[in-house]
């Protein structure tokens, strides 16, 4: 490093220091011009111009050849993008790299990585094949194109790719993802999904603490903790909150802890609901062990299972007497240190082929208490004209069954559209994939509408557009089937054997729907053109439909009783 870059660098460090990054620039700047290859220089630019806000001169002062070439230069300045959230740009550098470097793997890799981080699947798959071809034996290629495949729609190719994948070895974090993403592949039944979880149960959560005690006291508040890594919109929100509000305060203490970052209205109005809350993020096992022993908890109801990034291995090791699963998993954890699993009839009948390690405890009430939004319109249907099906669901739910079913449905009723809204239709290669597969079954684009993420309340609105929501299968909603009714849309489902395949089905028999729920896929299509048929009632009928969600799926009251009346007869 020469004298003069050495005394730039100093001077820029100092008004750094000092806050003057607009000075710090342009005397990096300037020294750039009389040495443009000094990778330092180039390096710290970056980083004035990130911290100044400015992403787009950023990127043009990292696209050099010196910096591309120099792998720790390269790295620090991704790492500056990535810190600013300039996600985009990170992915361009590293474009730029493997283009001077096509054999660069760890370039490839990257790049699969950030673009399926992104919500890009369709851009991921090339740059993991191309990865993959580099390093054949390296497995993170081969998942993220079964994960970016499954994201899609995909899903009988991408688990085929999971399956080859966890025959090479035995890896935790890959195990445990297959776990839920077994439930997605039509081919599972209840058998196979209880083998495969009390396998990896066996490996991986094994206790090596004794049980804990506590001594009971009357005139104490019951502390329950809730653990959960999705404190914020979606599911636990929706129904956690009704239950919260309701239980009885003066017997239980509510302590909410977050294993992920959360930061969002839902985040806000959970935490407070909170007696006490607790952000547990990023913690090892260990410390989140001791820390969650540490609060002296009566019960814990784990809210994830082995859902994404959930943290079941340290639950495992008991942080609480008694352990119980609800919520946001939808299978037997198979943990010897879980004691309880909460479901309901309607899920969980009795001849149930579903199996648990767990106690099955049923509420006669429901599994789920909806918790209607507050600031929703009104149910009513905006506009008339043709049939609007619609799913709101994940594109990982439509897999090759429920797309052909779903394209048969738009050819039975003529003039008819599908509207698909989906966090991962912003992309417009997975916009641009999703019309071929329906292109493959004769349905064009003119059928179709196709949207990308939106806030809640414009998700909700936009079911004013709907007459029937299409339930995908095996992989039922929950949340969104909860939304579709409350704003007056009917939902066509079809159960099958396991619990996951029966949610969308429970609600609707608690509703009294049965007319709404498909005995075979057959039949699904069917009463899907029926409905169809009878438009003219389901929209004159979804205020009263709204009424019937209130009274049979939102009674937070009679629902927090029973809870609390399950946890004290488990204590027992």
């Amino acid at each position: 490093m020469s004298d003069a870059v050495e005394r730039a660098l100093g001077t820029a460090t100092r008004h750094a220091q000092a806050g003057a990054w607009d000075e710090a620039r342009d005397g990096l700047r300037a020294a750039l011009g009389a040495e443009p290859d000094a990778v330092a220089l180039r390096t710290a630019l970056v980083h004035c111009h990130l911290r100044l806000g400015d992403v787009d001169a950023a990127l043009h002062a990292a696209r050099h050849p010196a910096l591309l070439d120099d792998r720790e230069a390269l790295a620090a300045a991704l790492a500056d993008f990535g810190a600013a959230g300039a996600m985009n740009a990170y992915v361009e550098l590293l474009r730029d790299r493997a283009m001077l470097h096509p054999n660069d793997y760890r370039a490839a890799l990257a790049i699969a990585a950030a673009l399926h981080q992104l919500g890009r699947p369709s851009e991921a798959l090339p740059w993991a094949m191309r990865a993959q071809a580099l390093e054949p034996q390296e497995p993170q290629p081969v998942e993220i194109r079964a994960a970016a495949l499954i994201d899609r729609g995909d899903v009988e190719a991408g688990l085929a790719l999971y399956r080859d994948l966890l025959a090479r070895g035995d890896d935790r974090e890959a195990a445990a993802r297959h776990l839920v993403l077994m439930h997605y592949d039509p081919a599972q039944t209840n058998e196979n999904l209880f083998a495969a979880l009390r396998t990896f149960a066996e490996r991986h959560l094994r206790v090596s603490a004794p049980p804990l005690r506590r001594g009971a006291d009357a005139n104490r508040a019951l502390r329950i903790g809730w653990l959960s890594p999705r404190f914020a919109e979606g599911p636990v929100a929706v129904f956690l909150t009704g239950l919260l509000r309701a239980f009885d305060r003066s017997r239980h203490r509510h302590l909410l802890i977050a294993l992920q970052p959360g930061g969002d209205a839902a985040t806000v109005q959970l935490r407070n609901l909170a007696d006490e809350w607790f952000d547990l993020a990023g913690l090892d096992d260990a410390t989140l062990l001791q820390r969650l022993r540490a609060l002296e908890l009566d019960v814990l109801v784990d809210l994830a299972g082995h859902s994404t990034a959930s943290r079941l291995a340290v639950v495992a090791q008991r942080v609480a007497p008694l352990q119980v699963s609800w919520l946001d998993w939808f299978d037997t954890t198979a943990a010897p240190s879980m004691d309880a699993w909460l479901s309901d009839a309607w899920l969980t009948p009795g001849d149930s082929t579903q199996r648990y390690t767990e106690r099955l405890v049923r509420l006669s009430s429901g599994r789920f208490c909806y918790t209607p939004p507050d600031d929703a319109p009104p149910p009513t249907r905006e506009g008339d004209g043709p049939v609007v099906f619609a799913s709101f669901n994940r594109l990982s739910k439509l897999n090759a069954a429920v797309l052909a079913s779903w394209a048969a449905i738009l050819e039975r009723v003529p003039g008819s559209t599908l509207h698909l809204a989906a966090r991962l239709l912003d992309d417009p290669a997975t916009q641009t994939h999703t019309l071929e597969r329906f292109a493959a079954h004769g349905i064009g684009a003119e059928r179709l509408r196709l949207s990308g993420q939106r806030p809640y309340a414009a998700l909700l609105a936009a079911y004013r557009e709907v007459d029937v929501a299409l339930d995908p299968f095996p992989f039922s909603g929950c949340t969104t089937t909860c939304d579709a009714l409350y704003m007056g849309a009917a939902v066509i489902t079809w159960p099958g054997e396991t619990f996951v395949s029966r949610q969308s089905a429970s609600l609707l028999w608690r509703l009294g729907r049965e007319d709404w729920v498909a005995k075979d896929r057959a039949e699904y299509v069917e009463r899907a053109v029926a409905a169809a048929g009878a438009v003219a009632g389901l929209r004159a009928g979804r205020t009263a439909l709204r009424e019937a969600v209130v009274a049979r799926l939102a009674g937070a009251a009679t629902h927090a009783r029973e809870f609390a009346d399950a946890l004290a007869a488990l204590r027992a």
